[in-house]
């Protein structure tokens, strides 16, 4: 006969499990290329304007997204996050290229950010072009109104943040390559 610890553990590691089924997905719609640094696999890759970055959701990450891929570690990036658990958390961090409220050093700022999770009841991060938006991405790293989330079983998958999502600096439509691991 199983404990109910056991069978907790092993419900748990099944939730846990089927959250992770799910995709980190970025979409470019910028009219320039940037570079991403996931922080769960330490792979770097270019994503084209009008192109996508695919991966899988690992446990927690940082996807780290710059203009020059010199800079993936440094000042100047915009930032994807998520951590995987009982519950699904992510944001945007613009943290690494404010100065004050001017976040326009962000990698797709200046045209909107949109970080969107698949399913039911789950919240939007929404930062429209060249905003101060600190309700929808961090500015500073301890202000946790930025945070969004899921439950458990409101998620099916899939978390897309899109770069140059409405208006503002150059865009391109449409998906010009794919890139995944």
């Amino acid at each position: 006969m199983f404990s109910r610890t056991f069978l907790s553990a092993v419900a748990l590691q099944t939730l846990f499990s089927s959250a992770l089924a799910g995709q980190a997905i970025i979409n470019n719609h910028c009219g320039y290329e940037v570079t991403v640094l996931s922080t769960s696999t330490n792979n770097q890759a270019p994503i084209a304007a009008g192109a996508t970055f695919t991966e899988p959701l690992n446990g927690h990450a940082s996807l780290k997204i710059a203009h020059d891929p010199s800079g993936l570690w440094a000042h100047g990036i915009t930032q994807f996050e998520y951590s995987v658990a009982e519950t699904l958390w992510y944001d945007i961090s613009l943290i690494d290229c404010v100065n004050g409220q001017d976040a326009s050093g962000c990698p797709g700022h200046e045209g909107g950010i949109t970080l969107t999770a698949s399913g039911g009841d789950c919240a939007t991060a929404s930062c429209a072009p060249g905003a101060y938006c600190p309700e929808q991405a961090y500015f500073v790293w301890n202000d946790d109104l930025a945070t969004k989330s899921c439950k458990p079983g409101q998620n099916s998958g899939d978390i897309t943040m899109t770069l140059c999502s409405g208006g503002g600096g150059k865009q391109k439509r449409g998906i010009a390559g794919r890139i995944e691991y």
